[in-house]
């Protein structure tokens, strides 16, 4: 039993200091930019056609997705996404080896590729409607929220509701062409004057996270 043991933990010390390919997203291979991240050693690309994988070297072990680990994911992905287009990871994602990587890259590739093209030379922005007032919302109100949100969607190239918990009468995610993204947040700051009765909040810009399902 004890050499049972000894042996599983030799086998997870080995484990951890193997380095696998922690992901951050994927580009196009001709935009890379050299760039060094504050919090990390500087990132690696992994080409594919014509597709890069933006990685970091990290242990080959189940990451702890505390805060901490998911600031550090975020700001990352949204360094790069103001320099270039990418379809982001989600947090945690890790590759064994490059061959493990470019597997993934060849069977996913027709899904990276639509999705990238989809999502390039765009941001997420985010809406949230709450009632102005501390009384109960009515139903006016909800739809009110209903229409701005139709509103806004003819600035956007899609959109997706969320649903609302609390006293949001509405949250949702837009894709704006970053070049028309302060357009877009003007646009919903005058929507809001017009109807007091309603507070308009929009934060971003943020990588299209909620308009990417990536499969690894």
């Amino acid at each position: 039993m004890r050499e049972k043991d000894a042996a599983d933990a030799a086998a997870r010390a080995g484990a951890e200091l193997e380095t696998g390919l922690y992901l951050y997203g994927v580009m196009r291979a001709g935009g890379w930019r050299v760039w060094r991240p504050s919090r990390a050693d500087a990132l690696q690309r992994v080409r594919c056609r014509d597709l890069a994988a933006l990685v970091r070297p990290a242990p080959f072990r189940v990451p702890v997705l505390d805060r901490e680990f998911l600031l550090a994911h975020q700001e990352a992905v949204e360094q790069v996404m103001r320099r270039d287009s990418i379809l982001p990871a989600p947090a945690g994602v890790l590759f064994r080896d490059r061959r493990a990587l470019l597997r993934f890259m060849e069977d996913q590739y027709s899904a990276l590729n639509e999705g990238l093209a989809f999502v390039e030379n765009h941001w997420e922005l985010r809406l949230h409607v709450l009632p102005a007032s501390a009384a109960e919302p009515h139903a006016g109100l909800r739809d009110l929220a209903a229409e701005l949100y139709k509103e806004l969607r003819h600035d956007a190239r899609a959109a997706i509701p969320f649903q609302c918990s609390g006293r949001r009468l509405l949250s949702a995610a837009f894709l704006v062409d970053r070049n028309a993204w302060i357009r877009f947040v003007e646009r919903a700051d005058d929507l809001g004057g017009s109807h007091p009765e309603v507070i308009v909040d929009v934060t971003g810009p943020w990588p299209p996270y909620d308009f990417v399902k990536m499969v690894v």
